[in-house]
C-alpha cells in the first residue's frame, strides 16, 4: 500500500505537469478505446526507486527544481506535508494549518533514519517520499504508538518544500523587530514623557504663583533662579564641578542634602559635567552657572526620575515618589577641566543615573 500511495503522490505532480502546458500547445489525439491487447495486458505502474541512506531512512525526489540553498541547521523551513502509515492519515500541513506550509526550525537529527536527514537534500520548489522507521519515530517522541501502527512498519511522508529562510536572515529579521520594538518603546517614553511635562508645568506654575516667584524657563521645561551671581565662566561638557545642594520635594519635604548631617555625606559633591553622571535637570541647570553662584532648580519629573520612585531613609522615610518634581538649592563651589571624578556611589541620590 506504501508504494501505491507513493505512486499517487506521484501521479499528482505528472498531472500538474500536464495541466501546466503553455496555451495553444496543440492536444493530441488520445484513443480512448482500450485495444484487446491493452485489456488483455494492462501495463503496471512504474514504482518508485527509493535511495537508502546509511541511517535507514529511504528517500526518493519526486521533483527536483533547480534552485537553492539547501536548509542547514539553525534555518527555518516552510513545507506542505502529509504522513501516512497502513492507509491511515497520521498528519497534513493542509488540514492542521488551513491549506497553508507549516514553519519549523531546521535542527539536528533526533534519531538514526529521522525525517530531516531527507529535506537536508531539498531546495525551495522540490518534492519527496520518505520512509521512516515508524518504531524509532514514536520513540523519539515520547508518543504513544497507534495500534493500527505494528513493530517494523514504515511511515510515508509526502513533503514539499516551500521556503527557505536562512539562520542569517532569520537574525536581521529578529534584529530589526528587536531595534523597532526598542525606537517605539522610545517613541511612547516620549509622548509620556511630554505629557507629564505639560502637567507638571501647570503644577509649578501655581506653585509660583502662590510662592510669588518669578523663575526663568529653559527650552527643556527646567526652571530656574539665580539667587547669588558668581564669576568667571561657566563650565563645560567635561568640566568636573564641586557642589552644595539641598533637595526637596514640592511639598517642601527635604529629601537629600550634603550640608544637613542627618543624610551623612557632607563632602562637597563632585561630577563630570553633561556625562549622564547625575540627572538631566543638574546637567543643564548648572552648564547655567558661574563659579560661586548659588541658584534654585525647579526639576520636572521627565528631567529628574520619572516615573522611577526612590527609597527613603532615616532622615526621609518618605523617599521620592514616582512622577515627582524636584526642586534644588545649589552652590556651584569649583570648576576643574580635567578628567571626570566621580564621588563614592554611595554618598548620593543624585548619583543614581536617570538615562
Amino acid at each position: 500500500m506504501l508504494q501505491r500511495l507513493g505512486i499517487v503522490f506521484l501521479g499528482c505532480f505528472l498531472s500538474m505537469s500536464v495541466a501546466a502546458q503553455k496555451p495553444g500547445t496543440p492536444v493530441p489525439k488520445i484513443n480512448l478505446q482500450p485495444s484487446a491487447q491493452q485489456i488483455a495486458q494492462p501495463q503496471a505502474p512504474k514504482p518508485i526507486t527509493y535511495k537508502k541512506l546509511n541511517s535507514g531512512l529511504e528517500y526518493a525526489i519526486v521533483v527536483d527544481k533547480p534552485t537553492s540553498p539547501r536548509p542547514k541547521e539553525g534555518d527555518v523551513i516552510k513545507v506542505n506535508m502529509q504522513s501516512v502509515c497502513n492507509n491511515r492519515m497520521l498528519y497534513s500541513t493542509y488540514q492542521t494549518n488551513k491549506g497553508k506550509p507549516a514553519e519549523f526550525s531546521v535542527n539536528k537529527p533526533n534519531f538514526k533514519g529521522d525525517l530531516i536527514e531527507a529535506i537536508m537534500f531539498m531546495t525551495p520548489g522540490d518534492s519527496l517520499v520518505c520512509l521512516v522507521d515508524a518504531d524509532a519515530l514514536f520513540k523519539s517522541s515520547n508518543n504513544k504508538k497507534p495500534d493500527f501502527i505494528k513493530s517494523g512498519d514504515k511511515v510515508q511522508y509526502f513533503i514539499k518544500l516551500v521556503s527557505i529562510k536562512t539562520k542569517e536572515d532569520l537574525q536581521k529579521e529578529q534584529q530589526a523587530a528587536f531595534t523597532k520594538q526598542i525606537n517605539d518603546q522610545m517613541e511612547k517614553q516620549k509622548k509620556d514623557a511630554a505629557k507629564q511635562m505639560t502637567k507638571e508645568d501647570k503644577q509649578l506654575q501655581t506653585y509660583f504663583t502662590k510662592n510669588n516667584l518669578k523663575p526663568v524657563k529653559t527650552v527643556s521645561g527646567l526652571y530656574y533662579t539665580i539667587t547669588e551671581e558668581g564669576t568667571g565662566e561657566m563650565p563645560k561638557i567635561g568640566d568636573t564641578v564641586t557642589m552644595n545642594y539641598t533637595g526637596t520635594l514640592l511639598d517642601g519635604t527635604k529629601f537629600d542634602s550634603n550640608e544637613d548631617t542627618a543624610f551623612h555625606h557632607v563632602a562637597p559633591f563632585q561630577f563630570a559635567l553633561g556625562k549622564g553622571q547625575v540627572i538631566r535637570g543638574w546637567d543643564e541647570g548648572v552648564a547655567l552657572l558661574k563659579k560661586d553662584s548659588k541658584a534654585t532648580f525647579y526639576i520636572p519629573s521627565p528631567m529628574a526620575y520619572g516615573a522611577q520612585s526612590r527609597p527613603g531613609g532615616d532622615a526621609n522615610p518618605k523617599g521620592i515618589p514616582a512622577n515627582s518634581i524636584l526642586l534644588f538649592d545649589v552652590q556651584l563651589k569649583d570648576i576643574k577641566v580635567a578628567s571626570p571624578t566621580m564621588a563614592t556611589p554611595e554618598t548620593s541620590t543624585l548619583q543614581i543615573q536617570n538615562k
